[in-house]
């Protein structure tokens, strides 16, 4: 699909760009799962999706927050940002970083109005890098990263656990242990302290990790042929061992110019990715004792480290053969286009994208894995699912543009699209496996068990729209088109979606030239669009129905007669129709002294309404089984975002002598808000609170809420504790206050309970900023990038587990010597403080980064060219340098990942090239 309306037309702020240098930077060392990271905070984001740094995978992209509740409830429902290559819709996981020449990103409906349905997230657009008429030019980029270790705290070992665990025995007994066998240490863990057998498993589960990227790339041509190739490779090792992933790539293009009124081209994208992972996390390491063997003597893993004891090693599956979970899956795009120009300023092109993927997950466990052991299984276990996805998309957009007089430009744009989707799938599962060696190759050997699936779906989407332009002497700027869509998910297909925007360039009118000399673009805009999304799954609208034998088998005679069919639980709904955002945007662009400062602010305001989510049906309309209602997925809620954005670029300094500072700084802040939630009289107020959406006023769609802690009782509070069944040492919580039949308060003072929950803080932040420079002085160049994300509340995983058996040694915990209010004293009974130890793991996720700092040498034209080279650049880059932290409770976390156990963060280290010949 074309690029729309560049800079010097209305959306120019809209979209935020990266191109040259600060695309180079931006992608010198990241692998692609990183970049599109990076992507949210360049551009001036709002992302409610904490990062995870597992291998070889894409998080999340979130444009200006959540616009809807689908995401969660809804299966394959999806906020992520439509990603559009070279004008075809693609995947930014398809890309290698190098083979990106620019990234523009549009936020609102006016400018996104154009792409419909597929576009009503957003869309990023990414053009790669092609031929160019000339020499050949041959780009070669490589770096080499280490990760370094997770900020992620240790658990317990030595006099400090040992402490711990005396103190555990005293607060359920009220003395201390005579013995270690009498705080509940096995005897062979007495052996293997008394032999000094230590063992740190959080040191034990992860590992120092590496990253690697190669890419080269030719292109070249004359005027009439040009031709671009390039061959990438990367390879990333995560933190933990088993998590791997390998990516390699070819592209290539040629663009024909057959005459001055025809030109065809084709863009082909081929990839493999070859996936490792594991289902290692840290919290492992602290459910076991810090004390006996990791290894046997052989060096293979000890899959229990203590005898006569069934705690399983942490490591277990790190042991060879015993774990596997291995993903392949090949990647091939074709493009092609051609255009034709009859006359002057008519266009008119067809694109046509093609792709296929493949992917193959086969999984394998033997009765040595951490799952099977650790629950006293002893079958071997397997799965291979095979999924296959083969797509085309056909657009035709025609173009003119003409000119009345000298002042009034004006441009019409007509667009044709068809879309088709399909996707199979087939899945095998099964236990009782007799050999390793054959892993998941091998499921017809399956002896106790198996489960089989097979799936088809296609989904088809066409699509009309028109634009028209009218630009009067660059002064007054108009633009409205209106695009109507037509899905297969829907009984009610089609729909429309206009837009309209228009803007004034006030700094080209004649009482602003006073102020030439220091104002060099003043412009004011105003948008305002609908957008529609389906979001739903194919055949949402019929009622499907399954096997359901195993569940309640029909038998005659001792056999099983016919097979049993019932609906699914979730019944179809003829009404469903589209959600539509309403959105409205307000912009001022200023340029400042000869645009040397560029500084840009907008307001938005997005109105979704027919959100879809579940309703229950009522109970007399009968139940999918004794536990469980029937329910509809229907049109039901309606959502209000917005906030405010700014964006200021400068340059600084300047000099003769070769210095220079440039920066560039943005300021998002943003509400979200839930207004309406139609679930009927089929499921009572409480179930809100079960799914955290709350009805109300500036309240986010997904909130926090349970029980808030306030500290810890101290000593001298007996009597004032026991009004809340508490005593000193047990976590003290906030309370609501409770009114009786008398409409008389208790002002709160009651022993705790589940009615003392209440809403705690939302998961997205008050505001964020970013904040990057870059200074060059001759053949150097130093860039900083810097983030900051305030207000937000995070469960933060890692800290729910005071008192396990080796709990973090960050934890603080209270006893009558130390009276701290970070966490409550721990035992080995049961305590006011176990049941509401959900309270401990909620914290301020406030945080400051330095996300990245880059440090570049180019050498001398003269010396480069000495070795055959116009360009080469030797660069380094450490990543997640630092991180500050609001709340001291998040010390030796990246707050980045809330507090996460699955994937913490690394820090690292990079060393690179970049050369042109």
């Amino acid at each position: 699909m074309m690029n729309i309306m560049r800079k010097t037309l209305i959306s120019k702020c809209h979209w935020r760009a990266l191109s040259g240098t600060k695309l180079l930077l931006a992608v010198a060392m990241l692998p692609i799962s990183s970049f599109a990271a990076e992507i949210s905070a360049i551009a001036n984001t709002k992302s409610t999706f904490f990062l995870v740094q597992q291998a070889g995978q894409t998080p999340n992209v979130l444009l200006r927050g959540n616009r809807s509740i689908t995401v969660g409830a809804i299966p394959g429902a999806s906020q992520n940002p439509l990603y559009v290559i070279d004008g075809i819709i693609g995947s930014i996981s398809s890309l290698n970083p190098n083979d990106i020449e620019t990234i523009d990103i549009l936020k609102d409906a006016s400018s996104t109005a154009i792409y419909g349905v597929a576009g009503a997230n957003g869309v990023i657009m990414i053009t790669t890098k092609k031929a160019k008429a000339g020499k050949v030019q041959v780009d070669v980029n490589s770096y080499y990263g280490i990760n370094g270790r997770a900020e992620y705290p240790k658990a317990l070992m030595g006099d400090a656990w040992l402490n711990y665990i005396n103190e555990r025995y005293y607060t359920a007994n009220n003395k201390y242990p005579a013995s270690l066998t009498d705080a509940g240490v096995p005897a062979s863990g007495v052996t293997a302290l008394n032999n000094g057998q230590w063992v740190d498993w959080v040191d034990e589960t992860l590992r120092d990790g590496s990253q690697q990227n190669h890419h080269i790339s030719v292109r070249g041509g004359s005027e009439k042929t040009q031709a671009y190739m390039s061959l990438g490779y990367i390879n990333e090792k995560g933190i933990y061992q088993g998590d791997q992933s390998k990516f390699y790539n070819i592209r290539g293009g040629v663009d024909v110019n057959f005459s001055k009124h025809f030109k065809a081209g084709l863009q082909t994208t081929a990839n493999l990715r070859n996936a490792d992972q594991t289902n290692s996390r840290l919290n492992k390491a602290f459910g076991v004792y810090p004390l006996g063997l990791a290894y046997n003597a052989d060096g293979s893993v000890n899959a229990l480290p203590l005898a006569g004891v069934s705690a399983v090693s942490p490591i277990a599956n790190y042991a060879n053969g015993v774990f596997i979970n291995n993903t392949k899956s090949l990647y091939l795009a074709v493009n092609p286009y051609v255009e034709f120009t009859p006359i002057k300023n008519l266009s008119i092109r067809s694109n046509l994208g093609l792709t296929l993927s493949s992917a193959r997950q086969g999984t394998f466990a033997n009765e040595r894995s951490y799952n099977i052991l650790s629950e006293g299984r002893t079958a071997k276990e397997a799965s291979y699912e095979n999924n296959i996805s083969y797509n085309y998309l056909w657009e035709n957009i025609i173009n003119y543009n003409w000119t009345l007089g000298n002042d009034h430009q004006f441009t019409v744009t007509g667009i044709t699209s068809l879309e088709d989707r399909r996707s199979e799938r087939s899945f095998i599962f099964g236990t009782g496996l007799e050999f390793d060696d054959y892993s998941f190759y091998n499921l017809s050997a399956a002896t106790l068990s198996t489960t089989k699936a097979t799936g088809y779906i296609q989904q088809n989407r066409m699509s009309f729209a028109g634009r028209i332009n009218y630009n009067y002497k660059g002064k007054y700027l108009f633009q409205a088109s209106n695009r109507w869509d037509g899905v297969s998910q829907l009984i009610d297909k089609w729909s429309s979606f206009p837009s309209v925007s228009a803007a004034w360039r006030i700094s080209e009118e004649k009482f602003m030239d006073f102020s030439k000399a220091y104002i060099s673009n003043l412009k004011l805009r105003a948008g305002y669009g609908v957008a529609g999304n389906p979001n739903i799954p194919a055949y949402t609208n019929s009622t499907l129905v399954a096997s359901r034998s195993g569940e309640f088998p029909l038998t005659l005679g001792g056999s099983t007669a016919l097979p049993l069919y019932s609906t699914n639980r979730a019944l179809g709904n003829d009404d469903l129709t589209w959600e539509r955002s309403y959105n409205f945007n307000l912009g001022l662009d200023v340029s400042l002294f000869n645009n040397r400062i560029d500084l840009t602010g907008e307001y938005f305001n997005t109105k979704s309404k027919g959100v879809l989510y579940p309703r229950n049906l009522p109970p007399t309309d009968g139940g999918f089984d004794a536990k469980n209602q029937y329910y509809i997925y229907a049109n039901i809620a309606e959502t209000k975002n917005a906030g405010f954005e700014l964006t200021i670029s400068s340059r600084n300094i300047d000099t003769k002598g070769g210095f220079k500072w440039n920066s560039s700084f943005t300021f998002t802040r943003a509400t979200e808000e839930l207004t309406k939630l139609d679930l009927g009289n089929s499921i009572a107020t409480t179930a809100l609170i079960t799914n955290n959406l709350f009805v109300g006023s500036q309240l986010p769609q997904s909130v926090l809420f349970g029980y808030k802690k306030l500290g810890v009782w101290q000593l001298g509070e007996e009597t004032e504790a026991a009004k809340y069944g508490a005593k000193p040492g047990d976590i003290k919580l906030a309370t609501v206050p409770k009114i009786d039949a008398a409409g008389v308060s208790d002002n709160g003072v009651h022993p705790y309970s589940a009615a003392d929950r209440m809403i705690l803080g939302h998961n997205t932040p008050n505001f964020s900023m970013g904040l990057q420079n870059t200074f060059n002085y001759k053949n150097f160049d130093l860039t900083v990038f810097m983030t900051m994300r305030y207000g937000q509340t995070v469960n933060a995983q890692l800290l729910g587990y005071w008192n396990q058996i080796a709990q973090p040694a960050t934890y603080n915990y209270w006893t009558p010597n130390n009276p701290t209010n970070d966490f409550p004293r721990p035992t080995t009974g049961t305590s006011l403080s176990n049941t509401y130890i959900s309270a401990l793991s909620i914290v301020d996720g406030s945080y400051f980064k330095v996300k990245n700092i880059t440090l570049g040498y180019s050498l001398p034209a003269k010396i480069a060219s000495k070795a055959g080279f116009s360009r080469i650049r030797l660069y380094g880059t450490a990543y997640n340098s630092f991180v500050f932290a609001k709340s001291d409770l998040l010390k030796d976390i990246d707050p980045e990942t809330a507090g996460s156990d699955s994937f913490p963060l690394y820090r690292q280290m990079v060393f690179g090239l970049n050369a042109s010949f």
